[in-house]
């Protein structure tokens, strides 16, 4: 490459196109081809010099991208289309073409022509006196010059644009090369921001100033993330702003974008909204604008009023933003609020359709993501437990605390009982969301529209769904039915239908809480409500009161709710439920009892759970299931004297985290028979589960393995190396002994041994906790023992009850009484008839009196069935052996048979 190029440009070398573009367009004044046509033709090969070997081959740009992105995309043009080398022929008309191209270049260094339609049709005129053999050569090569200048008006290229065909002829080119000329043409027909026109009278670098300026900040409008758009506005620069409409029309939209706000822009879009009152974007920007400019309160209807007219997307933003900020207590209602999902209707529809992957009740995505970004709020409790609940629906405790003291004086709350009854009211409390009263607040109002536009979607589920329709019919027909296969699928629509409706609260009868629980498809997915009402209806017969007719339905959810949570959550609950001050609760619903002791309750006095703890009756079935959900320490559970069933140690280990770290601090041995003492003999059937934890403890000990072995067997064992020998070996053997045989008790003695060391609080916690779990298990059998025999021993002429039992003067009496009235019943009947031989009768008498002196008598033993046939056909060879009987003491522990005699001839 010559060095005399770049002393003809007037630069140092370089590899910048750019730099050497400038130069170029400097020094065109000074060698006009008009006037110093040689100069011109130095100047322009001094140009072409500097290009070679780093000029970029031709391709158009796309329309909005920027020159450095534009490089990586040029194409490689064909052979026949690169610079001639030195050595080529020139073309005949080279020198009218190189007049052209300089005229095209001078066009756009002249300011007062560059933006003029005048000046563009001056040089097509011009352009025009040439041969078509030079407009050809000139075609694509004046394509490529408006692409390389910097600056240049669409609305003036496009003028050349049109003279030149360039757009009908694209199929001249290659594919790839017509794929980007035709972006390039379509980015000219977009026009320009302004009419550079009026930039006229300007200087050449005023006018390239102003319009680098607009152009980028438009490209950075369109193309680019906001804060560099924001950067760039910020930046001190010294520009001409024309007053113009275009620009000021783009003003607002430019600052609104990158987030600035200035009063002035406001107060424009305010004008133009005044204007066109219609206008959602004078809308959307007057907000925007107001807002950026620290006036939210001005801002906020203009806001709710996008939102209502558009549901546009900016507003939800920004009213979330500003909920959060100013009115958080409102922030889930309004998340709630704006979860718009589609749902397809459900008329018609069979039940495997696919359209229900359409029909069943959900959440969008954006509110999912919204609940988890309010989770991470400050925001007061009640919406705080109102999102937890949203997150997860095993919480659901956590807002029907609040919700149960909802008695229509406080509207924000009534809005929480809406929100949350689009979830869990039925059709009745879906109506009421439809009656209510429109606010005068307008953001309350904004809120209520939509929950009531979700009320109304739920309400049309109700009643067009195919399968609510079947599964009610299921539920409330007179004889129990089938289900569809369908619903068997718990991954189905049709069972999450399901689900979604008996999370709604409604009153059933016995029959059908019976049938929902029966059925495994649905008992172990019920919700808290459903699950308690359905246990204590059919577990401790306690129904809930039919809704009154003539009564708000809201009042009887309200009691409802108020039972579920001191069944579910007692402790969480209380302080809530002690602040109600309207509750209507009649005297026989289950609840009553409840909520007189609660308000009993005195703040000043103490702590609400210790004060409720220590108040109830735990004979009352509802008040222990109350008091099996406090936090009871061990300790709590040991001292009280009220407690009678045994399975509660079993749930406060289940359910507790602190009796379960207190458990694995004690010993392995004594773990182990924590373990046994629960698998055996808790009511909630865990057996498995804690024979597994006994098999996961590594003994010490040969005996101590030996133990393991015999509570995994339920086999007898005792223990001879420990110090504490006594208390173990009665504990470990009542766990196994009571276990085999579902009807024996403790021993008075056994009682006292374990009394004991329930007592001793230098024992272990586990084996204290074991050996009340005994206690009671012995005690409760005790108790339906004397229920099941009337609470009174057999007496001794009851000579058919083969299953009572008889001690020894009981045995001894029937012996003699029972010989004395078959010997006269006997003489009297062979008195009477001829044909009855007495001494047969006698006999058989005898025998029948014996037999059944016996059997109650080795009941009242303890004796296994083989052992009873075994005596028994041994004294009839031997009948000595029945003097055995008269003197063998008897079990009282036994209880199968009833209850045990201690008096004389049986009786108690």
């Amino acid at each position: 490459m010559s060095l005399n190029c770049w002393e003809m440009l007037g630069i140092e070398p370089t590899d910048d196109q750019d730099i050497i573009r400038n130069a170029y367009r400097k020094k065109l004044p000074e060698y006009h081809p008009e006037t110093n046509p040689q100069g011109f033709q130095d100047l322009r090969h001094a140009y072409e010099e500097a290009k070679k070997g780093i000029q970029a081959e031709f391709v158009p740009v796309s329309a909005l991208s920027p020159k450095e992105e534009f490089e990586q995309k040029l194409l490689r043009t064909d052979e026949s289309e690169q610079q001639p080398e030195d050595n080529s022929e020139p073309h005949p008309e080279q020198a009218a073409i190189d007049q052209m191209l300089a005229e095209f270049d001078i066009l756009q260094t002249r300011p007062d022509k560059r933006y003029t339609p005048e000046g563009w049709h001056e040089y097509i005129q011009s352009l025009d006196l040439n041969s078509f053999e030079v407009i050809d050569q000139l075609r694509w090569r004046l394509l490529k010059k408006c692409y390389d200048t910097d600056c240049i008006s669409k609305k003036c290229a496009l003028i050349l644009a049109e003279r030149m065909r360039w757009k009908q002829r694209l199929t001249e080119l290659s594919d790839e090369q017509a794929h980007y000329m035709g972006r390039y043409l379509d980015f000219l027909e977009k026009g320009d921001i302004f009419d550079f026109e009026i930039l006229s009278e300007m200087s050449l670098g005023a006018q390239t100033d102003c319009v680098q300026y607009f152009n980028y900040i438009q490209y950075l409008f369109w193309e680019k993330p906001a804060w560099m758009l924001k950067a760039y506005l910020q930046m001190n620069t010294a520009v001409y702003w024309p007053d113009i409409p275009e620009l000021k029309e783009l003003l607002p939209r430019w600052y609104s974008h990158a987030g600035l706000g200035y009063q002035e822009l406001a107060d424009y879009c305010l004008q133009r909204l005044a204007d066109e009152p219609d206008s959602n974007n004078w809308l959307y920007l007057y907000a925007s604008q107001c807002s950026l400019a620290g006036n939210d309160e001005r801002a906020l209807p203009y806001w709710i009023r996008l939102h209502t007219k558009e549901q546009h997307a900016a507003a939800e933003e920004w009213l979330i933003t500003w909920c959060m900020n100013h009115s958080p207590e409102r922030l889930p209602l309004l998340i709630q609020a704006f979860d718009r999902p589609q749902y397809a209707s459900a008329q018609g529809v069979n039940i495997d359709a696919m359209e229900q992957n359409y029909i069943t009740p959900t959440q969008t995505t954006t509110t999912l993501a919204r609940w988890g970004l309010a989770a991470q709020s400050e925001l007061p409790q009640l919406a705080q437990d109102y999102v937890a609940w949203r997150l997860s629906d095993s919480l659901q405790h956590k807002i029907l605390r609040h919700l149960i003291q909802d008695d229509g004086s406080d509207p924000l709350l009534r809005y929480y009982r809406h929100a949350s009854m689009l979830t869990l009211g039925e059709e009745r409390l879906l109506q009421q969301i439809l009656d209510e009263k429109r606010p005068s607040d307008p953001l309350d109002a904004l809120i209520l529209r939509g929950l009531k536009h979700q009320a109304q979607q739920r309400l049309t589920w109700l009643q067009t769904s195919a399968v609510v329709s079947i599964f009610t019919t299921w539920l409330y027909e007179r004889h129990l039915g089938t289900l569809p296969d369908i619903f068997s699928d718990r991954n189905s629509d049709a069972y999450r239908q399901c689900i979604n409706w008996l999370a709604q609260r409604r009153w059933m009868s016995p029959k059908e809480l019976e049938r929902l629980y029966q059925c495994e498809l649905f008992s172990d997915n019920l919700d808290i409500s459903y699950d308690w009402i359905c246990f204590i209806a059919l577990n401790n017969n306690t129904l809930l009161p039919q809704p009154d007719e003539h009564e708000d339905y809201w009042e009887w959810c309200r009691r409802s709710y108020l039972l579920v949570l001191l069944l579910e959550k007692p402790a969480e609950s209380l302080e809530m439920i002690h602040q109600i001050e309207r509750l209507n609760l009649p005297q026989e619903h289950p609840a009553y009892v409840f909520y007189q002791l609660i308000k009993s309750l005195n703040p000043t006095q103490g702590d609400l759970v210790h004060q409720y703890r220590d108040k109830l009756q735990l004979s009352n079935i509802l008040q222990y299931h109350s008091w099996t959900r406090l936090p009871i320490t061990p300790e709590n559970f040991l001292d009280s004297e009220q407690v009678t069933i045994s399975y509660s140690t079993d749930h406060f280990y289940m359910t507790s985290q602190e009796w379960r770290e207190r458990i694995w601090a004690t010993p392995a041995l004594s773990q182990m028979i924590f373990y046994a003492a629960c698998g055996y003999h808790g009511i909630n059937s865990r057996t498995d589960r804690f024979t597994q934890l006994i098999e996961e403890i590594e003994p010490g000990g040969e005996e101590d393995k030996d133990l393991k072995k015999a509570l995994l067997n339920s086999k007898p064992f005792t223990l001879s190396k420990h110090g504490n020998k006594t208390f173990l070996s009665a504990l470990a053997d009542a766990i196994i002994r009571l276990n085999n045989d579902v009807h024996r008790t403790l021993s008075e003695a056994q009682k006292k041994i374990l009394l004991d060391g329930q007592s001793n609080v230098e024992q272990d916690i586990a084996l204290r906790l074991a050996a009340k779990m005994m206690l009671l298990t012995s005690s409760s059998r005790s108790k339906q023992t004397g229920k099941a025999s009337h609470s009174q021993p057999s007496k001794v002429w009851e000579f058919w009850r083969l299953n009572s039992r008889l001690n020894r003067t009981g045995f001894a009496a029937q012996l003699v009484l029972g010989s004395l009235a078959s010997f006269i019943l006997a003489y009297l009947m062979s008195r009477s008839s001829s044909a009855v031989s007495g001494q047969l009768l006698l006999l058989v008498y005898l025998l029948v009196n014996v037999l059944s002196a016996q059997i109650r008598r080795l009941n009242d033993l303890d004796y296994a069935t083989p052992v009873k046939i075994g005596l028994i056909l041994i004294s009839i060879v031997f009948p000595p052996v029945i003097l055995f009987l008269l003197f063998k003491q008897g079990v009282p522990s036994a209880t199968k048979a009833g209850p045990p005699a201690s008096g004389w001839f049986n009786r108690s």
